[in-house]
């Protein structure tokens, strides 16, 4: 009966455990309010982005929604508007698939906008999309690298001039847990496969994220001096579409329906999640801080590939190579 009563208290133990370090998480304690600023998140429209999307606009920042699905979007802008009365929300249309595109959503938004304070590269996609969408993206490189991280390389690098000249603007680029699971060093062998994918080295969820990590790192780095921050952020273990679309697609009906209320206990909910990306969004203790990684809204320890120098410089280089700006 002793030994039962110990597994029992250190199974309880591990549940909550677990559920500390990746199902909770610190709040955004700021009160500072934003009006007069501008913010762009990609992937706005649902998700953490439209968490994230909700607290700016009630905070007051004229808020541009960048995405590929204007009808989700224009609901979410009906619903922020519901939520907090701000009617400065916006919908840009941008497929980061497709790096012209991008291109095209930069030239525009450098017309119609004269500020950008916040940016944030908050779009992604998973494995699941491998199926949906396809392996590449409309250059030839792995859809999900693609989506996850050159189309933001792009992005950020084209809004460069404009973040400077707003001044103490910030870059916040959503990362992942999942950047400690790439273990290997980044290669560049640029291919192509037998699929016809370039550079089929850098490929994967895992590598993506990580990837993010290292662009902030770099950003940090050549932004010296130019009063704009760049950081990177994980939200924790979330119920999104990104984690639930593939575990609803593989689970037999009845399984699903049994593990996904244990999964939301586990989880966090998006509003709970975007904590994180609103601390570094806002906060006044990071008016100066760059080029580090927060999770639960504090410092938060990274993949040892993403503090090589020599590394983020590499990536840097190849990734200014792949978006066709050098």
């Amino acid at each position: 009966m002793v030994c039962f009563l110990w597994i029992v208290l250190i199974i309880v133990f591990l549940v909550l455990t677990f559920k500390y370090y990746f199902g909770t998480t610190r709040w955004c304690k700021s009160t500072v309010k934003l009006n007069g600023k501008t913010a762009l998140i990609t992937g706005g429209n649902i998700g953490i982005g439209k968490a994230t999307a909700i607290d700016l606009a009630n905070r007051g920042a004229r808020v541009i929604i960048a995405s590929r699905n204007k009808e989700k979007a224009i609901q979410t802008i009906r619903e922020i508007y519901e939520k907090t009365g701000n009617d400065n929300i916006s919908f840009m249309y941008l497929d980061l698939m497709d790096l012209e595109v991008v291109r095209q959503f930069a030239k525009q938004f450098l017309k119609e906008e004269k500020r950008l304070d916040i940016l944030i590269n908050n779009s992604g996609i998973a494995e699941w999309a491998y199926k949906t969408i396809g392996p590449k993206t409309k250059q030839n490189y792995d859809l999900i690298f693609g989506v996850n991280h050159l189309g933001h390389f792009l992005l950020t690098y084209l809004l460069l001039d404009l973040l400077k000249k707003t001044r103490n603007s910030r870059v916040i680029n959503i990362s992942s847990l999942r950047n400690l699971w790439r273990r290997s060093p980044l290669k560049y062998d640029k291919g192509p496969n037998n699929d016809g994918m370039l550079y089929p080295d850098l490929s994967g969820y895992d590598t993506s994220k990580l990837a993010n990590i290292m662009h902030s790192k770099m950003l940090s780095k050549i932004l010296q001096g130019t009063h704009v921050t760049a950081n990177s952020v994980h939200p924790g273990l979330v119920a999104t579409d990104i984690i639930m679309t593939p575990l609803k697609s593989v689970l037999p009906e009845k399984l699903y329906l049994v593990f996904d209320p244990w999964f939301r206990f586990f989880s966090l909910d998006c509003t709970a999640g975007a904590q994180t990306t609103i601390f570094a969004a806002v906060d006044e203790s990071l008016t100066t801080v760059t080029g580090k990684y927060f999770g639960h809204c504090r410092l938060a320890w990274d993949n040892k590939l993403a503090q090589d120098d020599e590394a983020c410089q590499q990536l840097w280089d190849y990734s200014m190579k792949m978006c066709g700006l050098t």
